[in-house]
């Protein structure tokens, strides 16, 4: 390891704790619930070196439930044993684990126990519900609920405890005068408005044990008008509480302003919430560690040296490389797998969906699949990989390690098949990694070769005559140039017109100073970023059958940036309507409910609606399988990635992955 990360690798001490290094994962949902699953995802974090591991969200009590999102849960004995496992797992790789107890207060739906939510005020929450003002018996209740999860925190073993008084959840909504409007000794002043947050503080503190140490998760700058800031009332109850805390992890942004809090790389560049914690750090004689998309160890290293923080958070790289801290230790800092900032991980778990990465496919397999460990394949077979995209280049890197000799042959003169048109969209720069990592895993690999260009353009006589045992079809999709919807399944008339074109021809051409219609029902970061491209010179009609655009992007926390940049820019939304035909110079649109007509006017029309899979060399191999069998050393043909269903870059890394550990 180079000294420059030597700073990464001292211990801190968190009140009793001593935690072995300066590296730790902030507290995420995955919706694994507890059990095995939680257990391996998490001491799959400790095993790769992170000192510090804080367990999820864990409801103190019954009146926080989350349905469907499978959460962590310590509102009774019963959650005791699966978590004394994990601890004990954690521990045995050298890690400390500590546990953050939770109550949603006003975002918790409450849809499995019917019971009303709880908030310090009633104000909406922008769902079905309003909650209920808490009355006095009601805080209490609560506070005592934080110190009984505190005492069975201490019973299961964990070394400490984070209270979530962050993200518009109820600590928070009690600090807040966005979420507080309340006029007794829980509402109104700073003073009164900080009182809930001490008596949970003092609760848990009299239920764990001396060698436990209780810090909190804080927003000390809500992102919203009305709400905290930085340099006000965020800033002033950091002072005021202080050390009654053993450490403070500082974050930004509530519900209202989620796509801060979590932002996608769309939204924010690396690093982008070390500011806000700097002011925390600068005041405070107690830790403070922070997040926001802290990837690469240069950085940390500058974070820590330039006191921004104590300790370098890091909750969707630890899900993208697990094994961040060790490889930097070791000194294979190149082979960091980084997080793209796409936001697929959390776009899941929130909706109850277990949690998933486009850059570590093992993510919640860990049991089968160690990030970090491949089964040596019996019987080394040659295998040729047909197309190098997300799907080829994640198989032949697996199959690869698994000490198989693979040619990957792509028609191109790079790598990256769709993730180097999605990468080149506007603010979208980050998602490249996909690509890069897997590009310079596969030049370390010396079982794989890879040929690029025309020349290694395979047509069935080219893959008959290789000498591959098994072939493996990765070949992708491509954009429909018809039409068709979910709503339709046939093309929109009209569609073979010389001015309709896919998203790659809309920006290999130059438009400028057109009339553009998108017709989109992808919904997701094509149609935005095709648009946003076309936008800045043209006049640009965005058509929809849905209810609202990039629907594929709200869980994300992306929509908000794109109807934001997109409205700036002059585009005009057209929801719920679909094509009806394309003409000359317009196009029919009709209103899907109404069945009423609207004309457009049109010099272009670009369709964003299906892909299609490119599978016409699998479907000519897998015709001919038993003859080829028969005259070749072919044992094997599969499909992989895009060429089997087009789906998300997350699900053709999966796919690829799945067949490389299997073949």
């Amino acid at each position: 390891m180079s000294d420059r990360y030597n700073v990464l690798f001292e211990s801190i001490d968190l009140g009793p704790v001593t935690v072995p290094n300066r590296v730790f994962q902030p507290p995420h949902g995955n919706a694994y619930g507890l059990g095995d699953q939680q257990t391996n995802f998490r001491a799959e974090k400790a095993k790769g070196g992170f000192g510090l591991i804080v367990q999820e969200y864990s409801q103190v009590h019954e009146s926080t439930d989350v349905t469907p999102v499978d959460s962590g849960f310590i509102h009774d004995d019963e959650t005791i044993p699966p978590q004394r496992e994990m601890v004990d797992t954690v521990h045995d790789h050298s890690g400390k684990l500590f546990v953050e107890l939770w109550h949603g207060g006003a975002t918790a739906g409450n849809y499995g126990s019917r019971r009303p939510p709880l908030s310090a005020s009633q104000l909406p929450t922008g769902n079905y519900y309003t909650p209920k003002e808490m009355e006095y018996d009601d805080i209490q209740e609560i506070v005592q609920a934080f110190g009984d999860g505190a005492d069975r925190a201490r019973r299961a073993g964990y070394d400490g405890v984070e209270l979530h008084a962050a993200h518009g959840y109820l600590i928070s909504q009690f600090l807040s005068p966005f979420y507080n409007d309340r006029d007794d000794e829980y509402g109104g002043s700073l003073e009164n408005r900080l009182r809930f947050f001490r008596e949970v503080i003092d609760s848990v503190r009299e239920n764990v044990s001396d060698d436990m140490a209780v810090g909190a998760r804080y927003t000390i700058d809500e992102r919203v008008e009305g709400g905290l800031t930085a340099d006000g009332e965020g800033l002033e109850i950091v002072r005021r509480v202080g050390d009654d805390l053993d450490f403070w992890d500082i974050d930004i942004g509530v519900k209202q302003s989620i796509d801060d809090m979590i932002a996608p790389s769309r939204r924010h560049s690396k690093n982008y919430q070390m500011d806000f914690v700097k002011a925390a750090t600068d005041e405070l004689d107690v830790p403070v560690g922070g997040t926001g998309r802290i990837t690469d160890p240069d950085d940390a290293v500058t974070l820590l040296e330039e006191g921004y923080v104590d300790m370098v958070g890091m909750a969707r790289q630890s899900i993208s490389d697990p094994y961040w801290p060790r490889k930097v230790k070791e000194g294979r800092v190149d082979e960091i797998r980084e997080c793209i900032g796409c936001n697929v991980c959390v776009s899941q778990s929130r909706q109850g969906i277990p949690l998933t990465c486009t850059q570590n496919p093992t993510v919640g397999r860990e049991a089968i699949w160690p990030p970090e460990e491949y089964d040596e394949a019996a019987e080394p077979k040659a295998i040729l990989v047909v197309g190098g995209g997300p799907a080829g280049m994640e198989f032949a890197r697996v199959a690869g390690e698994r000490g198989h000799l693979v040619h990957l042959n792509e028609t191109e003169d790079v790598l990256g098949g769709r993730v180097n048109f999605e990468g080149s969209l506007p603010d979208l720069g980050e998602w490249n990694r996909v690509r890069d990592w897997r590009a310079t895993e596969l030049e370390r690999l010396d079982d794989v070769a890879v040929h690029t260009g025309s020349r290694a353009e395979m047509s069935y006589d080219d893959v008959e005559s290789y000498g591959a045992e098994v072939v493996v079809v990765a070949t992708g999709a491509r954009w429909s140039e018809k039409g068709e919807t979910s709503g339709t399944h046939r093309p929109v008339p009209g569609w073979n017109r010389d001015h309709v074109l896919t998203p790659e021809d809309a920006l290999e051409i130059d438009p400028s100073g057109r009339r553009i219609v998108i017709f989109d029902e992808e919904g997701y970061n094509v149609s935005a970023g095709v648009t946003q491209s076309l936008a800045a010179n043209n006049d640009v009609t965005f058509v929809t059958p849905g209810a609202s655009a990039f629907d594929q992007a709200l869980h994300t926390f992306e929509r908000g940036t794109i109807f934001t940049t997109l409205f700036e820019s002059g585009v005009e939304f057209v929801t719920h309507h679909a094509l009806e035909e394309v003409c000359d110079d317009d196009v029919v649109a009709v209103n899907v409910h109404s069945g009423e007509q609207t004309t457009l006017e049109a010099d272009y029309v670009v369709f964003t609606t299906m892909r299609k899979s490119i599978d016409d060399l699998y479907r000519d191999l897998t015709a001919n399988l038993d003859s080829l069998r028969q005259s070749t050393e072919i044992e094997e043909v599969h499909a992989v990635g895009d060429c089997v269903s087009p789906r998300r870059i997350a699900d053709a890394v999966y796919s690829g992955h799945e067949l490389g550990r299997q073949v």
